[in-house]
């Protein structure tokens, strides 16, 4: 029996989006480059006061989106106050896009509504720190990947999924010690059925090709738990499959690894 497509606007916020392309390209600020570079390991860190840099597109180009990973600023004195504004040219006027002060040092992907149209050029990002110790290692701006259909039942959504690596002591005896943690992170599945094929092609497919190499940050239901986003990688090729029944649909489904200071 043949299945009818469903009809969900893509546009819905029940369905999952993915932020894999980053536009930013240069910065005037030497010690920024490091958020460029899509690890976790190397910081950019932020100088006391208020204090901004400025990040450049390659071409000027509509954004929808801002993602933020690998930083302490929930958690540095309480929550560091950023600001985002965007420029139409390089070094023209800035107009503000996004305010916030993230409840803690998790992943955060903002997404921005009223740009569609408007061709950025240069960000500037903006931070009010007290003393020096504020870091950020990862910056994404470009255009978020919106998912054809919602994620069904089963999900495990990866904030509430940790992959922790223990070491654990133990006496002769056999008492119990203590434990050391020595790796933690997020670990969970995505999958969607009901994808039509040219969706596929011309949309999800030049995701598969990035995640080979670049990680990217992923909200599962932003309708409901906007602030379930990760930042993280696959563990492996994605690889599609027809569902059949007379249909040509497909579906797809990729392991994820989080990552978690």
């Amino acid at each position: 029996m043949a299945i009818t497509p469903i009809t969900e606007p893509t546009t819905s916020l029940n369905n999952a989006r993915i932020g894999y392309k980053n536009l930013l390209t240069a910065t005037t600020t030497d010690a920024a480059r490091k958020v460029l570079i899509p690890n976790t390991y190397e910081r950019y860190p932020i100088q006391s006061g208020s204090t901004s840099v400025k990040f450049q597109l390659s071409t000027p180009s509509e954004i929808n989106y801002l993602g933020f990973a690998a930083h302490n600023l929930g958690s540095f004195q309480g929550g560091v106050p950023i600001e985002v504004k965007y420029a139409l040219t390089i070094g023209g006027a800035l107009t503000s896009i996004y305010t916030n002060t993230f409840p803690n040092d998790g992943a955060v992907m903002a997404l921005l509504d009223g740009l569609e149209g408007i061709l950025v050029a240069e960000i500037e990002l903006s931070f009010t720190v007290g003393i020096f110790g504020a870091k950020l290692g990862v910056f994404y701006v470009g255009n978020v990947l919106e998912m054809q259909r919602s994620i069904y039942g089963g999900h495990s959504p990866a904030d509430l999924s940790a992959k922790t690596k223990y070491q654990s002591t133990m006496s002769d005896g056999g008492q119990f010690l203590g434990r050391t943690v020595t790796r933690k992170g997020s670990a969970t599945s995505f999958s969607w059925k009901h994808l039509t094929p040219d969706w596929y092609r011309e949309s999800f497919q030049p995701f598969v090709e990035s995640a080979v190499t670049i990680p990217f940050f992923i909200t599962w239901k932003p309708s409901d738990y906007p602030l379930a986003t990760s930042f993280g990688y696959t563990d492996g090729d994605i690889k599609p499959s027809n569902m059949g029944g007379g249909n040509a649909l497909m579906a797809v489904s990729f392991n994820f690894t989080g990552h978690s200071d």
